[in-house]
């Protein structure tokens, strides 16, 4: 494998038990993050990952979802299919029936697009409009964590508001909507830290660097939580490797960090489907997501201007570049006068249906259904194609690095708009004949929408997670009235006024679907009636289990949830590394039963020196290859 740090649990001898400090079940953003926010502690970590290194048909059944009955239209289907089929190579929706899941080291990183901000302060807020809303916690106390989340994530200043423009060093483009009625929002994106116009994938990043008091054993899937008789503290994990043989583990901290769905599963299934943290039947509910539609389009002559006022803006800081895209956001004002749920708009460009890039694609893995078709598309667009080629010439490995990076810092700080186009499409140029408005906005937390347990199991005897999730009438209210906003503040500004979406104008229902941003599932609240987990993450009711990831949040605001996540998993890493009865001390952490410590990594003075040789090869990286386009949301 090439990596220390990382190793299959399969080479793990059956029969050992295995020990930590603190055990992650998940080596996705929320896990990997975590680790990282432990890395200057005592605390000896071992992360459980069901998938490995890449993609595995194998480990991608596992991630199957029972959906309730009507929980989608055809024409929603059939959007999910659209939307969702190119962000992963082995997802499908009659597997996947909601959500997008990846079961590999990196988790949900394999299939965003790096698009990251912060909660607004009123999305922590209870607000009699929204029912459900509130937080135990305020955006005060995430502060310092989400500075640390930033450089996690090789992200520029936490600031997504008008006053970036002050660190831009530049006047706002003129004229702008009212103010009081509609605020700029901004969002950055995480780059590789690796290949600088690549997204971040956190299994790459963590291969690249890991922890040296944090070891990974892949194709680990958890099959259950073991417990004391009166469920006040988790005694051990279950865990199965890639060939169906039985593991447990023990630590004296346990925290899932593997999803809203699998999270939710695992508390479930506990205790012989008693349950853990469920004393008020909490666990799994207010499952949320995020609702986004077009809510309008700009006419091709309006294009040009519209993209210099919403379009990408370039900010030097100390690690090169970073590159924001703006949006607009209707001001907390008015949201309270009106009633509306917390949303914010932006405008990607509209690809045309003879794109030169995608057809030279399918001619060069000669799988093209129109051959003559895509050739007469890549003919009349030569200046695209040769964009295309250079930009691959430019990342070739022949490319002396630090040219690369060079090259790649003077374009996002100058040409934004270049590099953001490059960055969401792999590097392809695509030939853009439309822009549309697109609006995502927060979803009202309800008991309704839920992840249960269903009554098919997978191939460990496991319950599959059935999930119900229906979007509501303040978020359609919410996401119309947004547009008509749009179409009121730009007359108002002398700005073209974009064509209204025809289901705006004909009062229907949204035509949504789950955007991959699964929530709410163990949500944070201070009342063990209300949530599941407390205001340091910890499941209330269980004295060692602690929670990571977007399943906390008590609402889900607006923004892509993955800053947010690592921002959470940061103050939890505070915690646990101040707990003082978390820790083993100078017990024999992270060692296995029998003295065979190589199974975990004990033997530190080893281990440490020869994951420094291994960072400098690369290894893996290979088996980290993904998909090149992913939508911006």
């Amino acid at each position: 494998m090439g990596h220390s740090a990382v190793r299959p649990l399969a080479d793990v001898e059956t029969g050992a038990t295995l020990r930590a400090d603190v055990l992650i079940i998940g080596g996705g953003p929320a896990g990997l993050t975590l680790a990282r926010g432990l890395a200057d502690s005592r605390r000896e970590v071992l992360i459980l990952e069901s998938g490995g290194l890449d993609e595995d048909a194998g480990a991608e059944e596992l991630n199957r979802v029972a959906v309730a009955p009507g929980n989608w239209t055809d024409e929603q289907v059939a959007k999910r299919r659209a939307y969702h089929g190119d962000q992963t190579r082995l997802w499908d929706h009659d597997r996947q029936g909601y959500g997008v899941r990846c079961r590999l080291l990196g988790g949900s990183t394999q299939s965003w697009a790096g698009k990251s901000a912060a909660f607004d302060d009123i999305d922590f807020a209870a607000r009699d409009w929204v029912p459900n809303s509130g937080w135990p916690i305020s955006a005060r106390d995430l502060d310092g964590p989400l500075d640390r989340a930033a450089e996690v994530l090789n992200l520029g200043p936490n600031c997504y508001d008008d006053g970036l423009w002050h660190r831009l060093r530049r006047e706002p483009p003129r004229p702008t909507p009212d103010p009081d009625r509609l605020r700029s929002f901004f969002w950055q994106f995480a780059r590789s830290t690796l290949s600088p116009m690549e997204v971040m994938q956190a299994g790459r990043e963590f291969l690249a660097a890991p922890p040296a008091n944090a070891r990974v054993l892949t194709g680990a899937t958890v099959t259950g939580l073991e417990t004391d008789a009166a469920g006040r503290r988790v005694c051990a994990v279950r865990a199965v490797d890639a060939a169906g043989r039985a593991h447990r583990i023990t630590a004296r901290s346990v925290v899932l960090a593997a999803s809203a769905i699998e999270n939710a599963r695992l508390l479930l299934i506990a205790r012989e489907g008693q349950g853990l943290g469920n004393a008020h039947d909490q666990v799994g509910r207010c499952l949320m997501d995020h609702p986004c539609a077009v809510v309008g389009a700009f006419r091709p002559a309006d294009i040009a201007r519209m993209s210099v006022h919403y379009g990408f803006f370039g900010l030097k800081t100390g690690q090169g570049a970073t590159m924001y895209m703006r949006g607009l956001a209707p001001t907390a004002r008015l949201q309270r006068d009106e009633g509306l749920l917390n949303c914010a708009g932006f405008m990607p460009g509209e690809r045309a249906a003879d794109d030169p890039l995608p057809a030279l694609r399918r001619l060069i893995r000669r799988d093209s259904a129109a051959p003559w078709q895509d050739m007469r598309a890549v003919a009349r667009s030569p200046g695209i194609v040769a964009m295309g080629l250079g930009r691959m010439a430019l990342q070739s490995r022949h490319v002396p690095a630090g040219l690369s990076r060079f090259a790649v810092n003077q374009v996002v700080r100058f040409r934004p708009g270049v590099a953001a186009e490059e960055y969401l499409t792999g590097g392809m140029p695509h030939k853009l004949v439309g822009l549309s408005i697109q609006a995502v906005c927060e979803q009202v937390p309800d008991p309704a929408n839920r992840v249960s347990l269903g009554t098919a199991r997978d191939r460990h005897g496991v319950p599959l997670p059935q999930v119900r999730w229906q979007v509501g009438e303040l978020e359609t209210r919410t996401l119309a009235r947004f547009g008509r906003l749009l179409g009121e503040e730009f007359g108002r500004a002398g700005l073209p006024v974009p064509e209204l979406a025809g289901w705006i104008a004909e009062d229907a229902p949204a035509p949504v679907i789950d955007m991959a941003h699964s929530a709410g599932t163990t949500r944070m609240a201070a009342d063990p009636r209300r949530g599941v987990v407390d205001a340091d993450c910890r499941v209330h009711g269980v004295d060692n289990l602690h929670v990571a990831g977007a399943s906390v949040f008590a609402t889900s605001g607006h923004a892509n949830p993955t800053l947010m996540i690592c921002a959470l998993a940061m103050r939890l890493a505070d915690h646990l590394a101040a707990d003082r009865a978390g820790g083993l001390g100078n017990d024999r952490a992270g060692a296995v039963d029998n003295d065979r410590a190589d199974a975990v990594g004990n033997d530190r003075a080893d281990g440490a020196a020869k994951d420094q040789a291994d960072d400098q090869t690369g290894d893996g990286a290979n088996a980290m290859a993904r998909p090149m386009i992913r939508p911006v949301t």
